[in-house]
C-alpha cells in the first residue's frame, strides 16, 4: 500500500513541477489565442470600447496555414538501398505504403483535422502535438464440449480469443493537455503526460476495478474550467496518462484518488517509447525545451500598430466639418441646414456683420487641415511599423518581397534574391511540418511491424491481388523483423501545401527536358559499348533525382529495368555474321531447289516406266485372249470332227475291227489334240519369254 502511495505522490510532484514550468507558456498561449481571435474586453486596452485593432496576426497565420497545408499528404515508403533485384524489400515498402495511405484516406476529415490543428497550434501558440493509439477488436470463438454415449465428457469446452480487427488512430492533443519533464532538449525528456476528461460511464468502462464513490467528478472539462450548479449532469474527472521512459511503463493518475488507477508495461514497444514524435515547437533553444509563440517576439510591434490604428480611427471620426457661429446671425445656419442653391438669404444687422468680416468673421471651423496632416503622419508611421513587423515575422519576404510602400524601384536581380530568400523561409516551415507528419507515419509503420497480425497486413494492403503476390509472405516476414527492416518514411513538403500547378508544370517540363538531353547524349556511348547500359541508367537516375516530382517516375524506371533484366533484348547482330548467314541461306535454298528438281525428274521417270509397263501388260493380255480363242476354236473343230466320225461309225455298225479302228482314230485324234495343246502351251511360253526380258530391260534402264 505504501508503494502505491509513494508512486502516487511521486507523479503528483512531477506533474505539479511541470505545470509550474508550463504556467508562463499557458498564460502566453491564452493571450495569443485571444489576439488571434480578437477576443477582448474594455479592460484589455487602455482605449476601452473606442479601441480599434488591425489584426495582422490573424491575417499572417491564415496565410501561412494556406501555404503550409492544403491537402492530406501522401506517404512514401522507400527502400533504404534502392537495389533493383531486392524484390522482397520492394514489395515490403509497397505494402507499408498501401496501408499507411489507406489509413489516411479512410480517416478522411479526422486525419485532416489532426494535421490542421497541429499546424495551427504551432503557428499560434508555438506547440503542435498528436499521438498514435493502437486499437484492436477481439472476438471469442467457443468450441462446445464433446460427450460420449453415456454423457461422459470426452473433450472440454474450448474458448479461443483472436484479433478480429486492428488499426492505429492518430489523435490530436491540445497544447494545454500535454506536459513533460523539464529539460533542455527533447532527448532529455524522460516522461510525458497526456490529459483527458472522462464521464462516469467512460471512467467505469476504462477502470472497472476503481470504486466510483471514491472518484470526484467535479470538472467541467477543458471548456468550462469551473463547475456550474445547474450542469452537474456533465461532470467529468481529469485523468493524466503518464508515459515513463526510464521505467518503460505507462501510468494513469488522477488527483482525487490516492493511488495509481492503472499501469501497463511498455504497451507499444516503440524504439523511442513515446507514442508521438518530437512535437512542432517554435523558438526553442538548448537552454530549455519550452516553446515560445512567434507572436511574443513581435508583440510590441503588434501593440504599436493597434495603438496607431486606434488613434487614426479616432482622428478620422473627428475629421469632419464642424464649427461655431454667431448665434445672432441665424441666416448663417440656414446655409448648411436648408441646402439652398442660387438664392440669397436675408441677414439682420448687415452693417454690424460686415464690420466683423462677414461670413468669415461670423464662423470659426474646427482645424480639419491639422487633423488630416496628423492622420497622414500616423498612417505613414503605421506603414513603417507594418513593414518592420513583416521583416521580423518574415511575411515581407514570403508574400511581398521587398516591395515597401513608397520605396524606390529595385532591380530585377534584387527582387529575385528576395523572392528566393522568402521561399527558403517558407520551405523551412514546410519541412518542419513535413518532418512531423512523416515521423507520425514512421511510428505508425513501427506499430504495424511490431503488433499487426500477418493476415491483417496482407488484407489491409490487398497485396495478394497484385503481380507481386509471390513475394508477399517474404515481405511480411521482413516487415515483422525489426532488426532487418529499417524503413525511411518520407513526406515531401509539396504534398502538404496547395499545389502550384504552374510550378508543377515547369518542374515536369524541366525533368522531361533533362531526361531527353541525357538520352540524346548517351546514345553514342550506348552504340559503341552496349554493356554500359546499366551504368548509364544508374547515372540518369542519380542526375534526375534532384528534380522535384522525380520520385514517381523513378519507380517506373526501376520497373522497366527489372523487365529488361528478366527479358533482355537480343544482341545486335554482327554484319559479317549476317552476310555469312545470308550466304548459307542462299546455298541452302539452291540445294533445296536442286533436290526438288531431281525428285521431279525421278517422279517423271517412274511415271513413264509405269505407263510402259501398263501398255505391255495390256498387249500381253490381248495376245493371251487371242491364243485362248484359237485354242477354243481348235477344240470345237476336233469335237465336230469326232462327232462326224462317230456319226459315220454309228451308221455303219461293223465288226470289232471297225470299232478298233475307230478307237485308234480316236486315240490318234486325242494324240493330235494333246500335241496341238502342247504346241499351244509352248507358243504361250515363248510369248511370255519374249515379254519378260523386254520388261526387265526397261526397268533396269
Amino acid at each position: 500500500m505504501s508503494e502505491e502511495n509513494d508512486l502516487y505522490k511521486k507523479w503528483q510532484n512531477e506533474l505539479d513541477t511541470s505545470q509550474k514550468w508550463f504556467r508562463r507558456f499557458h498564460k502566453m498561449g491564452d493571450k495569443v489565442t485571444k489576439a488571434f481571435l480578437d477576443d477582448r474586453t474594455a479592460q484589455d486596452d487602455e482605449f476601452g470600447e473606442t479601441a480599434t485593432k488591425l489584426n495582422l496576426f490573424y491575417s499572417n497565420i491564415i496565410t501561412l496555414m494556406s501555404m503550409l497545408y492544403g491537402r492530406v499528404p501522401k506517404v512514401e515508403v522507400d527502400r533504404r538501398f534502392a537495389d533493383p533485384d531486392d524484390d522482397v524489400a520492394r514489395v515490403a515498402s509497397e505494402i507499408l505504403t498501401r496501408i499507411l495511405n489507406t489509413d489516411i484516406e479512410a480517416a478522411g476529415e479526422d486525419i485532416a483535422s489532426v494535421f490542421r490543428n497541429g499546424i495551427q497550434d504551432r503557428l499560434i501558440v508555438g506547440l503542435g502535438t498528436a499521438r498514435l493509439q493502437y486499437q484492436i477488436f477481439e472476438e471469442t470463438n467457443v468450441t462446445p464440449a464433446k460427450y460420449g454415449p453415456n454423457q461422459e465428457e470426452l473433450a472440454p469446452e474450448v474458448s479461443e480469443t483472436s484479433v478480429a480487427q486492428e488499426w492505429t488512430d492518430t489523435v490530436y492533443t491540445h497544447w494545454r493537455d500535454v506536459l513533460w519533464s523539464p529539460a533542455r532538449t527533447h532527448p532529455e525528456i524522460w516522461w510525458k503526460a497526456y490529459r483527458s476528461y472522462l464521464t462516469k460511464e467512460k471512467f467505469k468502462k476504462r477502470f472497472p476495478k476503481i470504486p466510483l464513490d471514491k472518484i470526484t467528478f467535479s470538472s467541467k472539462g477543458p471548456i468550462f474550467p469551473k463547475l456550474a450548479e445547474d450542469e452537474k449532469e456533465v461532470n467529468q474527472v481529469e485523468i493524466w496518462e503518464i508515459w515513463d521512459k526510464d521505467h518503460k511503463c505507462v501510468y494513469w493518475w488522477t488527483k482525487c484518488y490516492d493511488k495509481i488507477l492503472d499501469h501497463v508495461d511498455d504497451p507499444l514497444e516503440l524504439e523511442g517509447f513515446f507514442p508521438e514524435p518530437p512535437p512542432l515547437v517554435s523558438n526553442i533553444t538548448t537552454m530549455r525545451y519550452l516553446p515560445k509563440p512567434d507572436y511574443a517576439l513581435a508583440a510590441d510591434l503588434y501593440r504599436e500598430i493597434d495603438e496607431l490604428e486606434t488613434r487614426i480611427s479616432m482622428l478620422t471620426r473627428a475629421c469632419k466639418v464642424v464649427g461655431i457661429y454667431d448665434k445672432s446671425n441665424e441666416g448663417i445656419k440656414r446655409i448648411f441646414t436648408e441646402g439652398v442653391e442660387n438664392d440669397l438669404i436675408a441677414v439682420d444687422n448687415w452693417a454690424s456683420m460686415a464690420e466683423k468680416g462677414g461670413i468669415e468673421g461670423a464662423i470659426d471651423w474646427v482645424p480639419i487641415k491639422e487633423i488630416a496632416e496628423v492622420i497622414a503622419v500616423l498612417t505613414e508611421k503605421q506603414n513603417n511599423k507594418i513593414q518592420q513587423l513583416y521583416q521580423v515575422t518574415g511575411m515581407n519576404d514570403i508574400m511581398r518581397g521587398a516591395a515597401q510602400a513608397g520605396s524606390e524601384r529595385v532591380s530585377a536581380t534584387q527582387r529575385k534574391l528576395e523572392a528566393n530568400y522568402g521561399s527558403i523561409r517558407i520551405e523551412a516551415l514546410q519541412n518542419e511540418f513535413a518532418r512531423w507528419v512523416g515521423d507520425l507515419q514512421s511510428i505508425k509503420a513501427e506499430i504495424i511491424a511490431k503488433h499487426y497480425q500477418p493476415q491483417s497486413i496482407l488484407e489491409q494492403s490487398n497485396i495478394m491481388s497484385t503481380p507481386d503476390a509471390q513475394f508477399a509472405e517474404q515481405a511480411v516476414a521482413l516487415i515483422k523483423d525489426p532488426l532487418r527492416a529499417r524503413w525511411k518514411i518520407t513526406v515531401r513538403p509539396e504534398t502538404l501545401a496547395i499545389a502550384d500547378y504552374a510550378q508543377l508544370k515547369q518542374d515536369r517540363v524541366e525533368y522531361i527536358n533533362g531526361m531527353a538531353t541525357f538520352l540524346q547524349s548517351s546514345a553514342p556511348i550506348l552504340e559503341l559499348e552496349p554493356g554500359s547500359k546499366d551504368m548509364l541508367i544508374q547515372l540518369m537516375k542519380w542526375g534526375l533525382a534532384g528534380f522535384r516530382g522525380s520520385s514517381e517516375i523513378e519507380g517506373v524506371i526501376d520497373s522497366e529495368m527489372e523487365k529488361m533484366r528478366k527479358n533482355p533484348p537480343p544482341p545486335k547482330p554482327d554484319p559479317a555474321e549476317m552476310k555469312a548467314k545470308a550466304e548459307m541461306e542462299k546455298m541452302k535454298m539452291e540445294m533445296q531447289m536442286e533436290q526438288q528438281s531431281q525428285q521431279m525428274e525421278m517422279q517423271m521417270q517412274q511415271q513413264k516406266i509405269q505407263a510402259e509397263m501398263q501398255r505391255d501388260q495390256q498387249k500381253f493380255q490381248l495376245e493371251m485372249e487371242k491364243l485362248k480363242m484359237e485354242l477354243q476354236f481348235m477344240q470345237q473343230k476336233f469335237q465336230m470332227e469326232i462327232q462326224m466320225k462317230q456319226a459315220e461309225l454309228g451308221i455303219k455298225v461293223q465288226t470289232a475291227q471297225v470299232e478298233a479302228e475307230a478307237a485308234n482314230q480316236e486315240q490318234q485324234a486325242q494324240f493330235e489334240f494333246n500335241t496341238a495343246e502342247r504346241e499351244h502351251e509352248l507358243a504361250v511360253q515363248k510369248e511370255q519369254a519374249k515379254i519378260k526380258p523386254a520388261t526387265n530391260g526397261k526397268a533396269d534402264g
